[in-house]
């Protein structure tokens, strides 16, 4: 996010792409490599154990690249104003099946708002609202420290 460049009405885009790895080989991070060393790698690594930096080789872009999403946003400052451990976090579940998701909610939640979730997740299926809308609806009925919860609790498994 901090290397995004702003445009000039202040909105900055990021791509987010879902990358194979293949076989991956040790780059070293001062060197200027940008290629693999033979045919046998597909990209690079600084470490094997540990990566922190990936390199897709070019010649593979087109068969180990799939931009996924192009997000959109705009920063505010927060210069001089903290924020709290629960505002800084919100629930992501790029894996979570909404079925699973709602399952579990029914736990916990009155029938009433399960059944208003179901709405939306019918909806959902049936294309009437984005998959984008469906998670802020649940989001405004189940609240995010829930959503957090059950979460972090299914990815634990």
């Amino acid at each position: 996010v901090k290397s995004c460049v702003v445009g000039r009405d202040g909105v900055r885009h990021l791509i987010l792409c879902r990358v194979i790895l293949g076989r991956t080989e040790i780059v070293q991070s001062d060197t200027k490599q940008c290629y693999p060393s033979c045919e046998d790698y597909d990209s690079g690594v600084d470490n094997i154990s540990a990566p922190n930096k990936y390199m897709i080789w070019s010649s593979r872009m087109n068969t180990h690249v799939w931009p996924a999403y192009v997000i959109s946003f705009r920063v505010s400052s927060s210069k001089g104003v903290e924020m709290s451990e629960d505002e800084n976090v919100r629930p992501s579940s790029p894996w979570m099946p909404f079925a699973i998701l709602i399952s579990v909610l029914s736990k916990v939640l009155p029938s009433l708002d399960i059944a208003l979730i179901c709405k939306f997740y019918k909806a959902k299926k049936e294309g009437k609202i984005s998959r984008h809308e469906l998670i802020q609806k649940v989001r405004q009925i189940a609240g995010d420290k829930l959503l957090i919860a059950v979460i972090k609790s299914y990815r634990a498994k």
